[in-house]
């Protein structure tokens, strides 16, 4: 037997003027034809106008959770704000069964000046609880937020992660057919957060229908049955979450990757002026340079280096930095055995083979110098010399975890107790 779906999105589109001034233009235009009965064409663009949402399609059934991936800017909240009807689509249709609860803006829908306890009310009237409702839930929903001793505080004096525990508190504890869950989330301690994701697998085991948007898939993985990928407003990938939680996360790697190109990090170049390298490219273990690498793939680093004077006792180094740490691989030609006792003047090419790589899925930058035994100073550096992106397997799934960089192989045991 079929569920019943709770959730439907048909060619769901919402589009925004690019500045404040078309903004005001265009809803004066639309006001005034609406005004004089003339229909305007909603689903057509306007001159400074984009889709931040375009032809997305979905359906939920009750009792499932969708994770909804994307990097800043991919349409992932306003998706929730047209479902939640805070923003009216301008092309196709949203459909909601039941009661819907949202936790979308921190504090979003509180009075600042009202109370903690006061505001409880106000929002589960706007959820559609009845006053005696709201009663019988008020302790549990106070203890759960975790506010006793400042319930009675006005709002405006809460925290980010207080105002967040009390509006997933209100949220959750109305029992909603649909609960809309931002990456609001984060803001919260981690006890919090846990005590979020526990309650969560709680509503949909009662048969509530999930919404979860998050830039950490660890959380999604947790609790969602299937994913939605969003790019630019546009649907990419819709159904299986492991497919979705892979696609993102090798986007999400290029995007760190050409954020810290357009920054300032790593164009810095130095040294005595005696020896310079030129160029640093990753290769293929057939000589093809290559900005991405499969899982375990084996590849070369290659430089070209120029040398104005002899150098004694040079030393060739290269540390590979992750997205969210730096020089956590030394690739030191002293260290590994390659010591020449002197380099003379002229033009060189030298390549380091990485024979056996274990990164894990993430972007990653080359930083190189060159030196000498025993001396205190560089002959030359280059700091983000070069950058490659280490792309998902298809055969395993290691779910983004910005706080490990190297993937171990163990061997696994199992015995009788």
């Amino acid at each position: 037997m079929s569920k019943t779906w709770t959730v439907a999105a048909e060619g769901l589109s919402k589009k925004f003027a690019r500045t404040l001034r078309s903004a005001v233009k265009y809803g004066l235009v639309d006001c005034a034809k609406r005004i004089a009965g003339v229909a305007s064409r909603s689903d057509v663009l306007r001159s400074d106008e984009f889709w931040a949402l375009d032809g997305v399609e979905f359906k939920l059934e009750q009792g499932e959770a969708l994770g909804i991936m994307g990097v800043n800017g991919s349409g992932k909240t306003t998706l929730l704000r047209v479902l939640n009807g805070t923003l009216a689509p301008d092309r196709g249709r949203a459909h909601i069964r039941g009661r819907v609860g949202a936790l979308i803006a921190a504090g979003a829908g509180f009075s600042p000046m009202l109370t903690g306890r006061e505001n409880i009310y106000v929002n589960g009237a706007l959820l559609g609880m009845k006053a005696r409702e709201i009663g019988g839930k008020l302790d549990a929903i106070i203890d759960f937020a975790q506010l006793e001793g400042f319930i009675d505080m006005p709002v405006r004096n809460y925290s980010s992660g207080m105002s967040v525990r009390l509006g997933f508190a209100v949220s959750a504890m109305s029992e909603p057919e649909v609960l809309l869950i931002d990456e609001v989330l984060a803001v919260g301690d981690l006890s919090f957060q846990k005590k979020c994701y526990e309650y969560m697998q709680h509503l949909k085991g009662n048969g509530t229908s999930i919404m979860l948007v998050s830039h950490a898939i660890g959380s999604i993985w947790a609790v969602c049955d299937r994913g939605l990928y969003l790019h630019e407003g546009k649907q990419e990938m819709y159904g299986d979450l492991e497919s979705v939680c892979k696609r993102y996360d090798d986007q999400n790697s290029r995007a760190a990757l050409k954020s810290q190109e357009q920054g300032d990090y790593g164009q810095s170049r130095g040294g005595t002026g005696i020896a310079r390298c030129t160029s640093v490219r990753v290769l293929s273990l057939d000589e093809e340079e290559v900005a991405e690498l499969e899982f375990r793939q084996p590849f070369l680093i290659e430089y070209k280096i120029e040398i104005d004077e002899a150098i004694e006792a040079p030393v060739f180094r290269s540390s590979i930095d992750a997205v969210h740490y730096k020089f956590i691989i030394s690739l030191d030609s002293y260290e590994q055995g390659f010591a020449p006792e002197i380099i003379e003047p002229g033009t060189y090419r030298l390549r380091k083979r990485c024979m056996v790589q274990s990164l894990r899925p993430g972007a990653y930058r080359i930083n190189t110098s060159i030196t000498k035994r025993k001396l205190g100073a560089h002959l030359f550096y280059w700091l983000g010399a070069a950058s490659f992106v280490v792309r998902d397997p298809k055969d395993r799934f290691l779910y983004s975890n910005p706080h490990a960089v190297w993937h171990m192989d163990v061997e696994f045991e199992l015995a009788g107790a």
